[in-house]
């Protein structure tokens, strides 16, 4: 029998190329907190009046409270967001143990969260607060709810494009199951905004029900995907109601690219910095919208096999090369991008996922080679109980495709390596840096600790016998970056020993560094001196 003409696919291939050139705009990723001051663990004599964090990209916070030695938390407002800068003016604390526990939102709509702990007063180093919201319940709540969304937006409107493209071979029984598909989907989208607006605000699960983490979570990057969502799926139940007539093409051909702009409009996925990123997901989940789609109606079919059953088989057979190529392209391309060291597969928890993945769409795929080349003849050709082989195998390629949805939905938690903090692999980033300063009246020893860009500690120690300082300053200062001075107050270590923790150095060069000594309330003596900063 000749297949149909696929003329549902020339329409398709202009929209994605239209849609290639309207999302093909830089957007920013996924972040990471790269400096800290104080810096975490670190015991300070004075109480700081500020905490100043630093992140790989611009953010939005959410929430910041200092855990008090007693246990207490107070909330922390009037914070300052200069980019990828957020400065924390700190109440006035006490000597003891102290936590700044800090919410913020990346310009991909990912929550991000952690604990920075340091102690004032010479003690032991800071332990951690011991009051923590148990996460658990509300990760696992997230992750149901991007597994269902996925589900109703891979399988459920994939279903209802094949269905409105193909409506003598959807039986009633694929329409019932791409309707549930696409119910369970919009119930995630309704949902979804409390959750990603509890995990914001540091909320336990049972709180995403206040108006206020609804409104934060729709408020956030992540509502953009879920309007889309939403307009998609509903586009996708019209398709599945319309029974093949042009509105219902043209219902379904909407609802499978608003699947790929909803999924390209957030997520770290789509939000690397190249213009062609979000064309990449929008391209990949397309193809993988068209692959599932097409498993249920297939199935449900070729149980009993007659002529459109198989109209749909050959057309379905024929056009799965082109959409296996177009989803394996872009899948690399964005993989490539995402991981940038391939030594990330494994010491990452985004590689972690992405070889599970990978391991189990490898097991799709020999079984879908099996289907293609010895079961489709055999169904094509009408031999006895094919039909039913063929049903049963493509209704356990869809349970393991299930399955790898579930697996890609934990990339909710798992910022990709490139816009993490990269490691001190290099000996500069490990060795300190150490100069000999001398005036001609006094001498120093001066170590910075590492000698590369971030948060260092500078510690200074006199010559014995030498002067003897009320305070210490350091100063430094790169004219060629624009960058002229650099202040950070010293305390007194030991007799003779000054030390200056968590000294933000931000970008690498030749400074000078120069020592401010106050010896008494008229005199002060300097010295002077160059050292070269890492990256």
């Amino acid at each position: 029998m000749k297949p149909a003409p696929l003329r549902w696919l020339y329409p398709l291939l202009l929209a994605l190329l239209l849609g290639t050139l309207l999302l093909g705009s830089a957007a920013w990723a996924h972040t990471a907190l790269l400096h800290a001051e104080p810096a975490d663990g670190s015991v300070l004599a004075q109480a700081p009046r500020q905490a100043l964090l630093t992140f790989g990209e611009p953010v939005t916070v959410t929430r910041l409270q200092i855990i008090e030695p007693d246990g207490s938390a107070l909330p922390v407002p009037g914070a300052r967001t200069e980019g990828a800068q957020v400065q924390v003016p700190l109440p006035a604390l006490t000597d003891g143990n102290h936590a700044l526990v800090w919410h913020v939102i990346s310009a991909d709509g990912h929550p991000v969260s952690g604990v920075l702990r340091w102690s004032v007063g010479i003690g032991a180093a800071p332990v951690a607060p011991a009051v923590a919201v148990s996460t658990a319940p509300l990760k696992t709540a997230i992750w149901l709810a991007k597994w269902a969304l996925y589900l109703g937006l891979f399988l459920g409107a994939g279903t209802a494009f094949w269905c409105a493209w193909n409506a003598s071979a959807c039986t009633p029984s694929a329409r019932r199951l791409g309707s549930a598909l696409l119910a369970i989907g919009l119930v995630s989208a309704v949902l979804s905004p409390a959750l990603q607006g509890a995990d914001m605000l540091g909320l336990a699960l049972h709180e995403s029900a206040r108006w206020q983490a609804w409104r934060t979570g729709a408020q956030s990057s992540l509502g953009a995907t879920l309007a889309l969502a939403g307009v998609s799926l509903l586009l996708a139940l019209g398709a599945l109601r319309g029974h093949g007539s042009w509105l219902a093409r043209s219902a379904g051909l909407l609802a499978l690219l608003g699947s790929g702009a909803a999924l390209s409009a957030s997520g770290h996925a789509s939000t690397a910095p190249y213009p062609w990123a979000r064309a990449a997901v929008l391209v990949h989940v397309c193809a993988v919208a068209l692959w599932l789609g097409a498993l249920i109606p297939l199935a449900t079919s070729l149980r009993q096999p007659g002529t459109d059953a198989l109209r749909l088989l050959a057309r379905f057979s024929r056009a799965i090369p082109w959409v296996l190529a177009a989803l394996v392209l872009a899948g690399l391309a964005l993989a490539s991008i995402q991981l940038g060291d391939p030594r990330a597969l494994t010491g990452t928890g985004y590689g972690r996922v992405l070889l599970a993945k990978l391991a189990l769409v490898a097991l799709v795929l020999l079984l879908a080679a099996w289907n293609r080349w010895r079961l489709t003849p055999a169904v094509l050709q009408l031999q006895n109980g094919a039909g039913q082989r063929m049903a049963r195998s493509i209704a356990i390629e869809t349970g393991m495709l299930v399955a790898v949805l579930a697996v890609v939905a934990l990339w909710r938690f798992t910022p990709p390596p490139r816009s993490l903090a990269p490691p001190a692999t290099t000996a500069a980033k490990a060795q300190p840096a150490r100069l000999f300063l001398d005036n001609g009246q006094t001498r120093m020893a001066l170590v910075i600790t590492p000698a590369a860009t971030g948060p260092v500690t500078i510690t200074a120690t006199l010559d014995p016998g030498s002067v003897t300082p009320q305070e210490v300053a350091f100063v430094l200062a790169n004219p060629a970056l624009g960058m002229e001075a650099l202040h950070a107050q010293a305390h007194a270590v030991a007799p003779g020993r000054w030390r200056a923790d968590a000294v933000l150095i931000p970008a690498a060069g030749d400074w000078t560094v120069r020592a401010e000594l106050l010896l008494d309330a008229f005199t002060q003596t300097t010295l002077q001196g160059r050292v070269t900063i890492a990256r």
